[in-house]
């Protein structure tokens, strides 16, 4: 008996002084990847606000990210984070804003408030008023004080802070498909935007020369809310789910090459039937977007479920691995 007692201690020795070799030489556990990052909203703070419009945006440098916040009691406004620190900044005057868009140097942000189109001084803490505008979808600077807003009743609306009120961009004749989210590309030749017929299954993406004023189909399949990036592709969401796609673009011939391709399959938070959807990304590459808590196909119910979002997600160096995605 007592020697069966000694070789079972033994044995057990033996056992435990293994584990602690093996502890000792075990690789490390992998680190959090760097490059991603999350933004917690502050205790009491909820993303999201109006039912409409897209709710952030990214500087161009990719340092700051300006969001639509609300905290109970108060209405929605614009808050600024500096990507790296804790706490937000309230922009000042920003009641019911929808739309922020950063300006290209990142000194404002442009946005959709109280039938107006405003613009924050991002260092100087201001507000100015660039002038009275319809329901905008959708914001792009063409200039330092020159807009091209995304209109729900029609075709593409140019702003200029000079004049009083804003314009077609270009001159049809008869109604006009909501034309929505634009986005200039490289060299001020053509502008994005989408095309909307109702529901997001419908959207399509559509391409518009700024000189001529000729429009033509860019993606035919489901897509909205697109945008171009230094790769040389043009990253859209697409479904119900909104996902995220890319595909190459040929800027100098206008054209897209080869077939689109899934890069951000989780979905993503997104604004009415028109297609807003709540991600952006900056000239150096990092994506910013908030996830959807509802992976529910049906897009009411995913949009209500948006109202409880505290998070706003960022991806470091995301362009890097969206080249490899997309060949």
């Amino acid at each position: 008996m007592r020697v069966l007692l000694i070789g079972t201690l033994l044995l057990l020795g033996a056992l435990v002084a293994l584990g602690v070799v093996v502890s000792w030489n075990r690789a490390p556990a992998e680190p959090e990847d760097p490059d991603r990052v999350t933004i917690d909203l502050p205790e009491g703070h909820f993303y999201g606000g109006a039912s409409w419009g897209r709710l952030l945006d990214i500087s161009p440098d990719g340092k700051r990210v300006v969001y639509i916040g609300r905290v109970p009691g108060k209405s929605a406004r614009l808050y600024m984070h500096e990507i790296g620190t804790f706490k937000p900044r309230e922009i000042a005057g920003t009641h019911d804003a929808h739309d922020p868009t950063f300006s290209p140097d990142g000194r404002f942000v442009a946005f959709y408030a109280g039938e107006s189109l405003k613009k924050a001084d991002i260092a100087e803490n201001t507000l100015s008023v660039i002038g009275p505008v319809p329901d905008v979808r959708g914001i792009a600077w063409l200039g330092d004080d020159t807009f091209i807003l995304g209109n729900v009743n029609g075709g593409l609306l140019r702003l200029d802070a000079s004049q009083p009120d804003p314009v077609p961009l270009f001159d049809f004749m008869g109604p006009q498909l909501a034309h929505l989210h634009p986005e200039i590309l490289p060299g001020r030749k053509a502008v994005l935007f989408t095309i909307a017929t109702g529901s997001v299954v419908y959207a399509r993406i559509w391409m518009a020369d700024l000189k001529t004023g000729e429009e033509r189909p860019l993606l035919e399949e489901n897509a909205f809310a697109p945008r171009y990036v230094p790769t040389g592709h043009i990253v859209f969401a697409r479904r119900i789910r909104r996902e995220l796609a890319a595909v190459q673009f040929d800027l100098e011939k206008m054209k897209v090459a080869g077939s689109p391709q899934s890069v951000l399959q989780r979905p993503l938070s997104g604004r009415g039937s028109g297609g807003s959807t709540d991600f952006s990304i900056s000239g150096t590459g990092t994506l910013v977007y908030t996830p959807r808590r509802d992976d529910s196909i049906d897009d009411v119910l995913a949009e209500l479920a948006d109202v409880s979002l505290t998070q706003i997600h960022v991806q470091l160096n995301w362009l890097e691995e969206l080249k490899g995605l997309v060949q």
